[in-house]
């Protein structure tokens, strides 16, 4: 069985939340050629507040840290303010060694710099699915 699909036969769903449409497109094929079903992608942090409103069973988001309007520090700490967090992976082009550390103990369950690998994305990706949630 594929590492996007639950054990119940459900695809993971996912929201890919990327300011580069080339890197949202390429993150997307990636995930749905191992069974991932991308339920919406959002350009800026504000776009991806009001995704993750509507959709608060998303079993997994991706998430840059440079998005405009609301960067994705503020996004993920506003997702967090609601509840029970989503499980979340960074994948960005910030490797400062202090921001990864805050945003792993902040909740954030794994963290990819980019350029991203696809190998990569769906190990961090089918680990991650299946990693209990933080509240």
């Amino acid at each position: 069985m594929k590492g996007g699909v639950a054990p119940s036969g459900r695809p993971y769903q996912v929201i890919i939340a990327e300011n580069s449409k080339f890197q949202a497109k390429q993150l997307a094929q990636i995930l749905e050629s191992e069974g991932y079903e991308v339920v919406g992608f959002a350009e800026s942090g504000k776009e991806l507040l009001n995704m993750y409103k509507e959709n608060r069973k998303v079993d997994l988001i991706t998430l840059d840290l440079h998005l405009p309007v609301i960067d994705g520090f503020a996004a993920f700490h506003e997702m967090k303010e609601m509840g029970v967090l989503p499980r979340v992976i960074v994948i960005t082009d910030e490797n400062t060694p202090a921001v990864i550390k805050s945003l792993t103990d902040d909740g954030i369950m794994d963290y990819l710099v980019k350029p991203i690998k696809r190998e990569k994305v769906l190990e961090k990706a089918n680990a991650t699915v299946r990693k209990t949630i933080k509240i």
